[in-house]
């Protein structure tokens, strides 16, 4: 795709510069943007600002290497990146037989007044040129309000369990039991985000998927004194395996008792 898009140095000063996965998706959907109203793509006509991408292709456009390999984000990895960049209002997607339609918002504004103006929306009129000084505490200033509505704005929307714990938190509370058990590094791969996010969605206590996390490791490491556990998969398969028994162990029938068989044949008009 020819053209080009306008990179204002002042990019590096906002908060999502910070987040690798929406900051890089945010450049891919800014680049990849229809510059023209009414092109047609897979039957849908777009207009400036448009792009309309299948999250299986964003997981292959997003892909890395990572020393000699190349890795990809997962599908759920990107989906809350997307959804971080419609939190803070950089864009609005729809979905299409096609794919998912993304719109970025004022993308025109971002092109000619720079970044830290379109992260961080401010009032603007005929004033006096400010001072280094204080173009870095304006900076500073939206970045910690940007903060603050944002966390507003997760605790608001982010569905909780128990009253108190959402999905991202059981994610990171498992990411990090699964870290320090490794004790090696705290790189993840697809896989292993994959798998966290499957646990994560056990309907199962927390405490008890850290605690059968635990014992995993413990009775793997009895066994294996000089190995460790390097993917997140087993603990997973071995999660479904216990919640598989303990499933089994609450379905099964209790053995009828004499009194309890007595009593019953009594109700049935078989003892007199």
């Amino acid at each position: 795709m020819c053209g080009w898009v306008k990179l204002n140095r002042d990019v590096v000063e906002v908060d999502l510069w910070k987040e690798i996965v929406p900051f890089r998706l945010y450049l891919l959907l800014l680049t990849r943007a229809t510059r023209e109203d009414g092109r047609m793509v897979s039957g849908v006509k777009l207009k400036r600002g448009q792009y309309i991408r299948a999250f299986s292709k964003l997981v292959e456009d997003l892909g890395y290497r990572e020393g000699r390999g190349e890795k990809q984000y997962s599908k759920s990895t990107i989906k809350r990146s997307v959804d971080k960049l419609v939190k803070k209002r950089l864009i609005t997607v729809e979905e299409t037989n096609v794919g998912t339609l993304f719109t970025l918002l004022n993308c025109e504004e971002i092109q000619s007044e720079g970044f830290v103006d379109f992260f961080c929306p401010s009032f603007r009129g005929t004033t006096t040129e400010p001072s280094e000084n204080e173009d870095d505490t304006k900076v500073e200033q939206n970045q910690e309000r940007e903060k603050k509505e944002e966390k507003l704005v997760e605790e608001k929307d982010q569905p909780k369990e128990n009253g108190e714990m959402d999905q991202s938190a059981r994610m990171n509370a498992i990411t990090e039991r699964f870290l320090q058990l490794r004790n090696r590094g705290a790189a993840l791969s697809a896989k292993d985000m994959n798998a966290i996010e499957k646990v994560a969605r056990m309907e199962v206590p927390l405490e008890k998927l850290l605690n059968w996390m635990e014992n995993i490791h413990s009775t793997y490491q009895q066994k294996s004194p000089q190995q460790r556990i390097n993917s997140m998969a087993y603990y997973e398969a071995a999660i479904v395996t216990r919640l598989g028994k303990s499933e089994w162990k609450r379905k099964k029938p209790q053995k009828e008792t004499l009194l309890d068989r007595i009593a019953r044949l009594e109700m049935q008009g078989i003892l007199q």
